[in-house]
C-alpha cells in the first residue's frame, strides 16, 4: 500500500541460527546453489546475538550458507568430522534429511532485505544439531595441529586415509576421534623412535546404548589392528614410526569437561602445524 514502511530489523526478529530460508526467499535474494540449484537449502549461521542486534551500523548483515539437500548422506562428512564440510541432520515435514553446508559458501544478506521474510518453518533442527553447527562452525578457526614429522608419518604409511576407511562403517556410532600424541608433550622424535599414540573414539549412545557401545568396541578393535599392520614388525617386536598404546571407545554422555581438554580431535581433512585441524563448545551473547 502506497505511503507504507518497508519492514524494519529488530531485536524481536523470528530469525534464528539454523533457521532456513524458504525456496522464494532464496530466490529472490539470488541464493542458489551453483550445481543442483533444484536441491538449494540456505541456513544462517549467524549466532542468535548478532541476530537480535537491531543496530545496524555494527551488524548490517545476516551470515548465511548457500548449501543443498544430500541424498544420501555421507557419513564422513556428519557430526562435524570434517572441517570444510558438514552433512548437517535435520527434520523437514517430520522426516530426517541432511543438508550439506560447505564452509566457503558463506554468503551475507543484508538485514533489510531479509526484514520482510520469514523462516520455513517445515525444516527443524534438534538441539543436537545445532550443536554440531555451531561447533563445525568453531572448527575452522580453532583446529587441532600436529607435528609436521608425526604427520608426515601418519602419510608415509597411509595412515591417515586407512583409518578413515576403517572407521566408515562405524560412522553411524563413532562421532569423533581423539588423538593424545606422547600424552600432550611437544617432542622431537628421532628416525627409529616412534610417536606414542593414544586414539578415543567417542561414540553415541542412541536409543540402544549397549549396542553402540559394542559397535564402538569392534571399531577400536579394527584401528589397533590397522595399526599393527603398519607400524608393528612382529620379528624384532619393535614399533616403527607411530606406536598406538591403544584405542579406547568412551560414550559421550561419560567423556568429562576435564578429559575433553586434554584431547586433540583428528579430523578427516586434519592439516600439520606447517598448514592448518576440536569438541563442541557452546557459543553465548
Amino acid at each position: 500500500m502506497e505511503g507504507t514502511s518497508p519492514p524494519q530489523w529488530t531485536r524481536e526478529t523470528t530469525w534464528r541460527q539454523g533457521h532456513v530460508l524458504r525456496a522464494e526467499t532464496a530466490t529472490a535474494l539470488g541464493l542458489i546453489h551453483p550445481v543442483e540449484s533444484a536441491r538449494t537449502c540456505v541456513v544462517v549461521i549467524a549466532h542468535d546475538c548478532d541476530l537480535a542486534n537491531e543496530d545496524l551500523t555494527a551488524e548490517p548483515d545476516v551470515e548465511v550458507i548457500v548449501g543443498r539437500v544430500a541424498e544420501p548422506p555421507d557419513g564422513n562428512y556428519r557430526w562435524g568430522k570434517a572441517p570444510r564440510t558438514l552433512h548437517l541432520d535435520m527434520m523437514r515435514n517430520g522426516a530426517s534429511l541432511a543438508i550439506e553446508l560447505v564452509a566457503t559458501a558463506k554468503q551475507l544478506v543484508a538485514k533489510t532485505a531479509l526484514a520482510a521474510h520469514t523462516h520455513d518453518s517445515s525444516f527443524a533442527l534438534e538441539p543436537r544439531s545445532l550443536n554440531v553447527l555451531r561447533a563445525w562452525l568453531s572448527v575452522r578457526y580453532n583446529r587441532a595441529a600436529f607435528p609436521d614429522p608425526f604427520v608426515t608419518r601418519m602419510r608415509a604409511r597411509k595412515l591417515d586415509a586407512k583409518l578413515m576407511q576403517t572407521l566408515d562403517p562405524f560412522n553411524d556410532t563413532v562421532s569423533a576421534v581423539f588423538f593424545v600424541v606422547d600424552e600432550g608433550k611437544e617432542l622431537t622424535r628421532e628416525d627409529g623412535n616412534p610417536y606414542r599414540l593414544s586414539i578415543v573414539l567417542t561414540f553415541a549412545p542412541g536409543d540402544d546404548p549397549e549396542a553402540s557401545a559394542d559397535k564402538a568396541e569392534q571399531a577400536s578393535e579394527e584401528v589397533e589392528r590397522l595399526f599393527a599392520d603398519r607400524c608393528f614388525d612382529k620379528k624384532s617386536e619393535k614399533w616403527a614410526g607411530v606406536q598406538l598404546i591403544g584405542c579406547v571407545p568412551i560414550s559421550e554422555d561419560d567423556l568429562s569437561v576435564s578429559k575433553a581438554k586434554l584431547l586433540m580431535q583428528w579430523r578427516l581433512e586434519h592439516m600439520s602445524l606447517r598448514a592448518d585441524n576440536a569438541p563442541p563448545a557452546p557459543l553465548a551473547p
